[in-house]
C-alpha cells in the first residue's frame, strides 16, 4: 500500500473511534495517526533496503509479534502522561497498517503469501534486494505505473479515490484538526528565519 492509502485508512479508523468514544481529535492526534500509519515502512524499508539488516522491507515493524506490544506500550505511556487520544491514534494508525497491507496485496495483486511477513521473526516474506531506499522505492513506483496501464487497474483507481476522498471528508467534518498546529509551526519557522 502507498503512504497516502495507509494515512487514509488510519485516519478513517481514528475518526470513527473518536466519534464512538466522544473524543475530540486535535492536531497532535492527527500527527500521531499519520506517523503511526507510516511507522512500519519507516522502520523496515530503510533497514532492509539500505542497511541490509532485515530480510525484507516487510518484517520487524510489520510483525504482529512486535506491533501489538509496541502499540500497547505507547497507549500506556500516553495514558500516564494524560494524552491518551494521541497514544490511541498512533496505535490505531500503526495496527491498521498490517491488515491494510495484507488485504491490498491479496486483493489487488493476489499475493496472500505476504502473511508470512507479519509473523517475523518466526517467518518472513520474500527477501528484499538491498539496492538502496531510493532504488527500491523507484522500482515499486515503476511497477505501480505499469500496473495502472492494465484494464483491471481501474478498480484500484476507484478504490483509491473513494478511500482518500472518504478520509478527507471525515477530516473536514472533524473540523480539519491539525491545520492550526501546521500554521503555528510555519509561523514559528518563519519567525526563526527572519531573526
Amino acid at each position: 500500500m502507498f503512504p497516502w492509502e495507509h494515512a487514509a485508512v488510519g485516519y478513517i479508523l481514528v475518526s470513527l473511534w473518536s466519534r464512538v468514544t466522544d473524543r475530540k481529535l486535535d492536531g497532535w492526534a492527527v500527527l500521531a495517526v499519520l506517523f503511526g500509519t507510516q511507522f512500519p515502512d519507516l522502520v523496515d524499508k530503510p533497514l532492509a533496503w539500505s542497511f541490509d539488516v532485515l530480510p525484507s522491507g516487510v518484517s520487524l515493524a510489520h510483525s504482529i509479534l512486535v506491533s501489538v506490544p509496541v502499540s500497547a506500550v505507547v497507549v500506556l505511556v500516553a495514558r500516564r502522561y494524560k494524552v491518551t487520544t494521541v497514544g490511541v491514534a498512533f496505535a490505531v494508525g500503526y495496527l491498521s497498517h498490517i491488515p491494510a497491507d495484507l488485504l491490498y496485496n491479496g486483493f489487488f495483486f493476489g499475493n496472500y503469501g505476504v502473511i508470512r511477513a507479519f509473523l517475523w521473526p518466526l517467518s518472513h516474506g520474500s527477501e528484499s534486494a538491498a539496492g538502496g531506499l531510493f532504488e527500491q522505492t523507484w522500482f515499486y513506483v515503476r511497477r505501480f505505473v505499469v500496473y495502472l496501464r492494465r484494464p483491471e487497474a481501474w478498480g484500484l483507481v476507484v478504490f483509491e479515490v473513494l478511500l482518500v476522498g472518504s478520509a478527507v471528508r471525515l477530516w473536514l467534518k472533524d473540523g480539519a484538526p491539525g491545520v492550526g498546529l501546521l500554521k503555528r509551526s510555519v509561523t514559528g519557522i518563519r519567525r526563526s528565519i527572519v531573526k
